[in-house]
């Protein structure tokens, strides 16, 4: 994917979620990504379930967290774009919405469907939420067909674009005072092309599929264009980037350390099938988020649609 398509490609962003990235085969042995696909709000206390194998805490409360920010109400009709394996839908599902989950990846879209398949308030369908228009099931979302949308860690991997071309579609799919709300990573300054030089080699970018992260002030005025009311942008580096990140340079350090890998696959068995390679190319990533990170920020936008 660059950062010039209007749509995101699937077998691209695929490439980060399978074992050809070695950053997610050393944290999927930590438990990373086993039913949702996100960092993780953090507090100081469960920092160390981190590498105790157990950031499903920390993501179940990023969940949360981005979900409550809607003020859902029992029969709301809730898109949940980008939805990954379904987490997110699920959890609405069962605060009695009718929620539409949609994904790029039609893997995680099975996944999705078995593991939920028990909740009747819940559909998931294979799609791109950034060009929807040429896909026969999304077309059934005629205009103002949703009370809410919501969209958790994925409008990176958009590209300008399609970050453009999904928020109109947002705002067209959502009622007259219904809810948008997007948490992702934000670029600090007017100029995300600024990325080059804090990730010269393209590590960051490679690993996660991605060209730049979009500032904030960006997001507001083309919200505005769009004819959104955006309502806040509130500020979770903290909880989210920089304590994670502090967890993965303890891993990074490991990694560097023939004895520490060693003592770390005893615990964890995958990570025996990590070659030292692999676990250099981690290490390297590690360092490069480190430096990424210095201009990156982490906000949950709440955008509004005006009653008219």
């Amino acid at each position: 994917m660059r950062g010039e398509d209007s749509g995101t490609d699937s077998p691209v962003v695929a490439n980060a979620y399978e074992s050809c990235n070695p950053a997610l085969r050393v944290l999927s042995a930590f438990g990373w990504g086993s039913d949702i696909l996100c960092i993780g709000y953090c507090t100081i206390p469960t920092m160390p379930m981190l590498l105790l194998g157990r950031p499903g805490l920390q993501q179940r409360r990023l969940a949360l967290r981005s979900t409550r920010l809607l003020r859902l109400q029992p029969g709301d009709r809730v898109l949940d774009a980008a939805c990954g394996m379904g987490f997110t839908s699920d959890l609405m599902g069962r605060r009695g919405c009718v929620v539409t989950g949609v994904d790029l990846l039609p893997q995680h879209i099975q996944r999705a469907r078995e593991q939920y398949a028990s909740n009747a308030n819940v559909r998931f369908l294979a799609g791109d939420v950034t060009n929807p228009r040429g896909q026969e099931d999304f077309l059934r979302a005629r205009d103002a067909s949703f009370d809410k949308v919501h969209c958790l860690e994925a409008a990176f991997q958009f590209g300008p674009r399609g970050r453009r071309a999904f928020l109109q579609e947002a705002y067209r799919v959502l009622v007259p005072g219904g809810r948008l709300v997007l948490v992702d990573f934000v670029w600090r300054t007017e100029t995300p092309g600024e990325i080059d030089a804090v990730d010269p080699a393209r590590l960051v970018r490679d690993t996660w599929k991605f060209e730049e992260f979009e500032p904030v002030h960006r997001y507001r005025r083309l919200a505005l264009e769009i004819g959104f009311v955006p309502r806040a942008a509130l500020d979770w580096t903290g909880p989210v980037l920089d304590r994670s990140l502090r967890g993965l340079a303890v891993l990074a350090g490991c990694a560097r350390s023939p004895v520490a890998r060693a003592a770390l696959a005893r615990f964890r068995p995958s990570l025996r099938s990590v070659t030292a390679t692999q676990w250099e190319r981690f290490a390297a990533v590690a360092d490069a988020y480190a430096a990424v990170r210095r201009e990156t920020g982490y906000a949950a936008i709440i955008l509004d649609k005006p009653i008219q």
